[in-house]
């Protein structure tokens, strides 16, 4: 039963299923955007509960979607404890050895992803404004000084289908639009930064995400604000951690191989 899930094969078959989930995912998205936005920003056993009885067809898709990732898993668990760690004690080799570790490492970077779904705590769709503030789990303050948004205002005011299509690279310029966002913490300041699309806020196990921006009439004035997504997740270090090690162990594994293929 082990070599069978250790196998090449069935790593094959997973892989393609992983795929395949993936792709089915990206077309689901654009039926359920709002319920992909909302199972992004709750922990998923709270988004679970919801959409069991809302949008079963995705709780469907997740179920067979950590379950394929699950089998990987498994899989490479198998593969690393029966074959590759046997290979590289035969051999003595360098290569052979980072090559186990490697593994070892992607087992970690797996159960990181999936322990983080369910482990610490997460509250999105959070409105602020510039110079608003609010409190996250009684103890930290974020606070948001100021907002700037550079491009066209009009896409931010436009309805959803629109904005799909105004929103391209020619319209949209990610580095000019963000906020500014500080991190307290008992009237200590922990960390300021200017938050953008795809660049967080980070300081040990807490993360505020911007995800979108958003515009309100206000007397007689248009009113930029962002919406947010803050996450404590005590993780967050070791997974980052772990993920970068297990990338610098390729990057040696490549050059190693690549050096001895030239002997």
């Amino acid at each position: 039963m082990i070599q069978k899930l250790s196998s090449i094969k069935f790593a094959f078959y997973n892989l393609v299923c992983l795929v395949c989930f993936m792709g089915a995912g990206v077309y689901l998205s654009r039926w359920y955007k709002n319920d992909f936005k909302v199972m992004n920003e709750t922990l998923i056993f709270e988004w679970l509960k919801s959409a069991w009885s809302q949008t079963p067809v995705l709780v469907v898709w997740f179920a067979l979607l950590c379950l394929s990732a699950g089998l990987l898993f498994v899989n490479t668990l198998c593969c690393s404890f029966t074959k590759q760690i046997q290979v590289a004690r035969k051999s003595g080799k360098f290569e052979k050895w980072l090559f186990f570790v490697l593994h070892c490492l992607f087992i970690v970077v797996l159960a990181c992803h999936g322990l983080i779904l369910v482990v610490g705590h997460k509250q999105g769709n959070i409105t602020l404004f510039s110079n608003s503030k609010m409190l996250f789990q009684n103890q930290y303050l974020i606070e948001v000084s100021d907002i700037v948004f550079k491009d066209d205002i009009n896409i931010l005011k436009a309805g959803k289908q629109e904005q799909r299509i105004m929103m391209t690279r020619d319209n949209i310029h990610r580095k000019q639009n963000f906020a500014i966002i500080s991190l307290y913490q008992a009237s200590t300041l922990l960390e300021t930064k200017k938050v953008m699309m795809l660049s967080p806020l980070r300081h040990g196990s807490i993360q505020v995400t911007l995800t979108d921006f958003i515009v309100k009439k206000a007397d007689n004035q248009d009113r930029v604000g962002v919406k947010l997504t803050i996450t404590d997740n005590p993780l967050n270090i070791f997974f980052f951690t772990i993920y970068a090690l297990m990338i610098l162990s390729l990057g040696g594994y490549i050059i190693t191989i690549s050096w001895g293929g030239r002997d």
